[in-house]
């Protein structure tokens, strides 16, 4: 009976929302739609599992565990329910023993309190839409200033155009990202210094190693055979001076690298560029994905 009032409910809605309910409410309601043979009429529903949307930003959300009551926590929400869904498990078969109404009182409780929470934890959902790029570059502020060490930082603001209901933070050797009070932060410096540019080609170079670089056999032809090499592919380059950004894939090019099986590439911070909203909100999104990806790693 509860099974047909609930698929009555969902020929109402187009969303399932669920807090981990992936891994054991779905299935465990699809097991026993099977077993009493009735219809599950969930095809037409998004089903927003808020765990696994919002597992990969853990680390920028400064958690440790990513339980239901953490995100609660850590959004300010305090519950009168003090129990976990495990603790339960033994009051709720001594419930179906005795009768007591206390017990059922914590037991509703308990399940109201999840439901009431996963409503709130819905504010949450603009995190995944920031880093995924749903933002309007025009928002984008961006400014280049000098730190008291002289060293220039590149630092892109957004001002976002919905409201963020926490705060985000993250930091690494190449930039720093933090979130709160409605605004985004990326402070990226500005590296200056010689970078190099890797032909893929390296057959067809020679390197010269008193120039420390490589030019094309069609010009190194005509160079003393004792002063060029065939080129290998860790030094089949040209160098470049100049102020760089670093980036995690190839966004940008040309693209370069400090040595060959170097990870992180770089690219130059021409004042054109940075200065263009459009392409300073990919790199944006692009090292914002880059979080995610080593959040995972």
């Amino acid at each position: 009976e509860v099974l047909e009032i609930f698929s009555e409910l969902l020929n109402t809605h187009k969303y399932l929302i669920h807090f981990n309910g992936s891994t054991f409410d779905v299935p465990y309601l699809m097991h026993k739609y099977t077993f009493y043979q009735l219809e599950q009429s969930w095809e037409h529903l998004e089903q927003i599992d808020l765990y696994r949307r919002m597992l990969p930003f853990k680390n920028c959300m400064g958690l440790t565990h990513m339980r239901q009551k953490d995100l609660e926590v850590y959004l300010g929400i305090h519950r009168k329910d003090t129990f976990t869904g495990g603790e339960l498990i033994d009051c709720y078969q001594e419930y179906l023993k005795s009768g007591d109404e206390e017990l059922l009182a914590m037991l509703l409780l308990h399940n109201k309190e999840d439901v009431e929470g996963m409503t709130a934890l819905l504010s949450l959902l603009t995190i995944p839409r920031i880093f995924a790029g749903e933002f309007d570059p025009k928002l984008i502020r961006i400014d280049i200033v000098t730190t008291a060490s002289k060293e220039l930082s590149n630092t892109l603001q957004i001002a976002l155009s919905f409201p963020i209901s926490c705060t985000l933070h993250y930091e690494c050797e190449y930039y720093q990202l933090t979130a709160a009070s409605g605004q985004m932060m990326l402070s990226v410096p500005l590296v200056s210094g010689t970078r190099k540019y890797f032909f893929s080609n390296y057959k067809d170079y020679y390197y010269l190693p008193l120039e420390d670089q490589a030019i094309h056999k069609s010009v190194g032809a005509y160079v003393d055979k004792e002063h060029r090499e065939r080129a290998k592919a860790s030094n089949c380059y040209q160098k470049k001076e100049g102020v760089f950004l670093p980036q995690f894939s190839t966004v940008f090019t040309p693209s370069f690298r400090r040595e060959y099986k170097d990870e992180v590439q770089w690219f130059e911070a021409d004042e054109n560029l940075i200065r263009d909203k459009e392409k300073m909100a990919a790199y944006m999104v692009h090292l914002m994905g880059n979080i995610i990806k080593r959040d995972r790693m």
